[in-house]
Parts: C-alpha cells; structure tokens; sequence
C-alpha cells in the first residue's frame, strides 16, 4: 500500500493528458465559440458603441470645416454712411452719403446761422475698394458764407484779402486797413475840417461787419478707411476769397454695411 499511494497521483495527471482527453476540451472550446451571443438581462452593456462614436466624428468634422471657412467680410458697396466731419464747407458739418456700385454720392454741410454756414455736393468713382478701404476721386460743387464781427485785417484781411469793405462809401475812408493812399486822403481831410475826419474815421472803423461768400468747383481725393473718412483737394471759383480754395474734410462715418461670405 505504502507504493500504491505515491503513483496514483502520476497515474491520474497521465490519464489527464492523454491524447483522447486534449482533443474533447478543445473540441468543447470550439463548439463554445460557435454559439450564437445571447445577451442575458444581468449582463452589462459593452461601453464601446459605433454607431454613437461615427456621429461624434461627423459632428466634429463639421466644426471643424467651419473653422476652416474664412470669416464674414463687410460688403464693399452699395451701403449708405453718415456722420460728422470738420473742415470745409462749414467748419464743422454733418455728412449722409450713399456708395453705389463704384460710383459715391455724398452731401455734408451744416448752417449754425445766417451768418454762418455751408454746403457740399459730392460726385465720386471708386477706383480702388476692399471690405476695408474705398478710395476715390470726386468732383465737388459747394459754397459757403460767413459774416464776421470786428474782423481785424493786420495787413492780411480776411478770406485771403488784403483789405476789406469798411462799411463806408468814401473814398479814404472805405476799406480797412488803411492804405497810403487812404492816409493821405484822411489827412488831408483833417486838414480842411477835423470833426469831419473824426466822424468819417469812427464811422469806417475795423468793428463794420462784413458778409464773405465763396462759390467754388473742384476736384478731391476720397478715402474711406473703415470708419474714418478723409478728402483734401482743390477748388475754384466766384466770391470774396482767392483762388484756388483748398478744400480738406476729416471725419468718422458710421455705415449699414452688412457682413457677408
């Protein structure tokens, strides 16, 4: 007995792993495999869904090709502006104008009183425009007046001048300021009667008001950078200052521009 109990373990673990027995468990394996999956009510869902994941992807696909589209630009055209600007006509004006194709029609002015005021009418064509930046180049039609009180002349009148209208009709006593001439007049008319030359000297002095026009036509360059609005050229004309006119405008436009692809 004492031999029979040390070989019954050797002689079970061969019959174990004989031939025979290998082929039944991997016969058994296979049969397994081929089962058709049957989900019981306590098994757990699998995590991994494809059918969720492959719209995940095509949802980020999409954001992704938005990100790549360029951004909306504002249009280059047809879009009205208006706004403030300082400078000629009026020294401070009010502005409405209207970009059409390439084609600019504008208007700025502004009439503070009837002593002061003034008025513009632009015709322009826009040789170069971006969403950003218009330039171009217009023909002007303007006027404008001005009716100062005690202007001084200090030798350079107004308006560009040299002298201006004293208010007095008489010669010597007529224009400010006074000439060589005219000093030689008031002279000699103190000379004959000194209360005369007193009377004619207070009624002619530099506290007359004077009313200065200026019609004029000319030619400008216009640029529209973003809302900044810039336009300096020249002009001539008919009135009481010289020519040519300079004409310069500066200012900031707000507009209806919408975005667009």
């Amino acid at each position: 007995m004492r031999l029979i109990y040390p070989i019954l373990p050797l002689v079970f673990t061969l019959v174990l792993t004989s031939p025979k027995n290998l082929f039944a468990q991997a016969q058994k394996q296979s049969s397994d495999e081929t089962k058709p999956y049957i989900k019981s009510d306590n098994q757990p869902e699998p995590q991994f869904k494809p059918e969720q994941n492959r719209v995940k992807n095509s949802t980020e696909t999409q954001d992704w090709d938005a990100n790549l589209k360029p951004k909306k630009l504002p249009k280059s055209t047809n879009f009205f502006v208006y706004g403030a600007s300082i400078g000629s006509p009026a020294g401070a004006n009010l502005m409405l104008g209207y970009y059409f194709n390439d084609f600019v029609f504008r208007g700025s002015g502004m009439r503070w009183d009837s002593e002061w005021w003034g008025g513009q009418a632009d015709l322009g064509y826009s040789f170069f425009k971006t969403p950003m930046i218009t330039h171009s180049i217009s023909l002007v039609l303007g006027t404008f007046g001005a009716n100062p009180y005690a202007p001084q002349g200090g030798g350079g009148g107004r308006g560009g001048q040299r002298y201006y209208p004293s208010g007095l009709d008489v010669p010597g006593y007529d224009r400010n300021p006074i000439s060589f001439e005219d000093a030689l007049i008031r002279s000699y008319v103190s000379s004959i009667d000194s209360d005369l030359n007193l009377l004619l000297t207070y009624e002619s002095r530099p506290n007359q008001t004077v009313y200065l026009t200026q019609r004029y036509f000319g030619l400008t360059y216009d640029v529209l950078v973003g809302n900044f609005f810039l336009q300096f050229g020249g002009g001539a004309g008919q009135g009481d200052f010289k020519n040519p006119v300079l004409l310069l405008q500066m200012g900031y436009l707000f507009d209806t521009r919408e975005n667009k692809e």
